[in-house]
C-alpha cells in the first residue's frame, strides 16, 4: 500500500475548518476510482508561517513551512481566496508558490492551488442537504437563502450566505454568538463533491490534483 502525505498551507484558520475535511475527501474519492493500488492518506496538516518569516513575501513563507515540515507531505495545497478575480489571486497568491516549490523541493512533493472564485464558504454553501445534517435543520434552500449551483460563484458575500442561513435556523446561546465558524469542519466532512464539482473553481483544483497524483505515479 503506497502511503501519501498531505499538507495544506491556507489564507485563515476558518479555511483550515472547511478546507481539510473536504481535501481528504477529493483525494479517497480520486484515488479510489482511479488509483491502481490501495493508497493510504494522512490526515492533511496544517502549516504556519514560521515566526521568523512573518514578514517575507507569501511565497517564501509557504516554501518555509512547507520545507519545515519534508517527509510529512507529498501533495501541498496552497490556497488562496479569489476575491472575485480567482486568475489574478492565482498570479499573485498561488502560482509564486508553486512555482518555488518545484523549483527547491520538487524532489519531496508537488503544490496544488486551492482558489475558489471568492472564498470558500462559497463551497460551504453549494450543498443544503449538508447544511441541514449540520444545522439540525428541515428549513428548505428557499429558506435558508441559499443561491442555485449557476448563481453561486456569482455570489458577492458567501460569507454573509452561510451567516444568514445558520441565523435563519435560529440558534439561541452560546451557539449562536459562535457562529456558523464551528461548524465548518462538519461541512466540509459532508458537502457533495458532485456538486462541488458543478462549480468551476472546483473543478480546476480536482484536475489540478489529478495531475499531481499522476506526476507522483499516484494515477496512472
Amino acid at each position: 500500500m503506497l502511503h501519501l502525505g498531505l499538507a495544506l498551507y491556507a489564507e485563515g484558520p476558518t479555511d483550515y475548518y472547511f478546507l481539510r475535511p473536504l481535501l481528504i475527501r477529493l483525494c479517497e474519492d480520486i484515488c479510489t476510482r482511479e488509483a491502481p493500488q490501495p493508497i493510504e492518506l494522512s490526515e492533511v496538516l496544517s502549516l504556519d508561517t514560521l515566526p521568523h518569516m512573518q514578514n517575507a513575501p507569501r511565497a517564501q513563507r509557504v516554501v518555509e513551512a512547507a520545507r519545515a515540515a519534508l517527509g510529512a507531505w507529498r501533495i501541498l495545497f496552497v490556497h488562496a481566496d479569489g476575491a472575485g478575480d480567482p486568475d489574478r489571486a492565482r498570479r499573485q497568491q498561488t502560482d509564486p508558490a508553486l512555482e518555488v516549490l518545484q523549483r527547491e523541493l520538487s524532489e519531496h512533493g508537488i503544490g496544488v492551488a486551492v482558489v475558489p472564485v471568492r472564498e470558500t464558504e462559497a463551497w460551504a454553501i453549494v450543498d443544503g442537504d449538508a447544511l441541514r445534517q449540520v444545522f439540525g435543520t428541515e428549513l428548505t434552500d428557499s429558506e435558508l437563502g441559499l443561491p442555485s449551483v449557476r448563481q453561486l460563484e456569482s455570489v458577492s458575500d458567501p460569507k454573509a450566505v452561510l451567516s444568514s442561513a445558520f441565523l435563519a435556523t435560529n440558534p439561541t446561546g452560546r451557539r449562536r454568538r459562535a457562529g456558523p465558524t464551528p461548524l465548518l469542519n462538519a461541512i466540509g466532512e459532508k458537502v457533495s463533491l458532485d456538486r462541488l464539482r458543478r462549480l468551476s473553481a472546483f473543478q480546476a483544483l480536482e484536475n489540478d490534483l489529478k495531475v499531481a497524483l499522476k506526476e507522483l505515479r499516484v494515477l496512472r
